[in-house]
């Protein structure tokens, strides 16, 4: 026959003592079941609309965001060369215009920079104002009484002496076609010349919001492109 020894008072309670030092290592334990703050058809009715607001975007085809996809990524060159695109009349006629005015006015609002526009303009890039191929500023636009000398930079920085480099050469150049010069920067930083102004890319993405209707079914396909292209940019 098994015997049983019976505990004494003073074991049990150095027990209880050992139990008690060991709860804090003791992990798990009965799961408790979670507090329910919304009601269930609340709920539903919640994932429904996201149901439907979902397959409208997959079918107004806006969940891809077609520069992101276009193999641009952080490239300066490719990027300085989607926006020369997107800049042109031809890209997107007024909406265009109003996504370069935009840029321009935030850059160099002493200007009426719509007006200007409207007379005509070209942009290039990678353009050598004086033909030096060490001084070849990323973009340029051209209207009829100004040259806009803008240097792009995402993740590189700056040369040594660039923007007074470039303002030099653009200076130059205007002086030969009797046109007012200008040079900013357009990078995640601030220009470190007080007399080049510099935006950002967080600005580009505003000022693309801003040249097309905030509706996407009111937007034309280049207006949509052009708020794409700012999305894109916007996390440079």
């Amino acid at each position: 026959m098994t015997q049983h020894r019976q505990i004494k008072l003073p074991e049990i309670a150095r027990l209880q003592e050992a139990f008690l030092a060991l709860r804090p290592l003791v992990r798990g334990g009965l799961p408790r079941a979670p507090k329910q703050t919304y009601h269930l058809t609340n709920l539903e009715s919640a994932f429904g609309e996201l149901r439907t607001g979902l397959s409208q975007a997959i079918d107004e085809g806006g969940l891809v965001n077609p520069w992101s996809i276009a193999g641009l990524k952080r490239d300066e060159v490719r990027n300085a060369a989607a926006l020369a695109g997107i800049w042109l009349p031809e890209f997107g006629g007024a909406a265009s215009m109003r996504f370069l005015a935009n840029v321009l006015n935030t850059a160099l609002p002493s200007e009426e920079w719509s007006k200007e526009l409207a007379e005509g303009y070209r942009v290039e890039t990678e353009f050598s104002p004086i033909g030096d191929i060490s001084d070849r500023v990323d973009l340029v636009i051209e209207s009829q009484n100004h040259l806009v000398g803008i240097e792009v930079k995402i993740d590189a920085t700056l040369g040594y002496q660039q923007l007074e480099r470039y303002s030099a050469s653009m200076n130059r150049r205007a002086s030969m076609t009797g046109k007012q010069s200008h040079v900013f920067l357009l990078a995640p930083f601030a220009s470190p010349n007080p007399l080049t102004p510099s935006i950002t890319w967080r600005e580009i993405a505003r000022a693309a919001r801003a040249s097309a209707p905030s509706r996407l079914q009111h937007r034309s396909f280049a207006e949509q492109l052009i708020v794409s292209f700012g999305d894109h940019v916007q996390i440079f």
